[in-house]
């Protein structure tokens, strides 16, 4: 599944998230390196993805994660 994958580099990060979203029907838009998921009902998501590390913001709320983390659990959690 997409979640358990191994990512190299922001690129392909950057693909995977984007992959899960069309997959599921939510509106986002991407930019340089991030995304900005825009959930019915819900706030923002920002995704902002360097080769260091993957920030997941919501709110007043921010989550930091290296790319070998499970980020994709949060991305879920903050989408569904």
């Amino acid at each position: 599944m997409l979640q358990n994958c191994v990512m190299n580099n922001h690129h392909e990060i950057i693909s995977i998230v984007e992959q899960y979203l069309d997959i599921n029907n939510i509106e986002y838009q991407s930019f340089e390196n991030n995304i900005e998921i825009y959930p019915l009902d819900k706030d923002l998501i920002s995704i902002n993805i360097t080769d260091e590390n993957i920030i997941i913001s919501c709110r007043d709320e921010k989550y930091f994660y290296n790319s070998t983390d499970n980020y994709f659990e949060q991305i879920k959690k903050l989408v569904v």
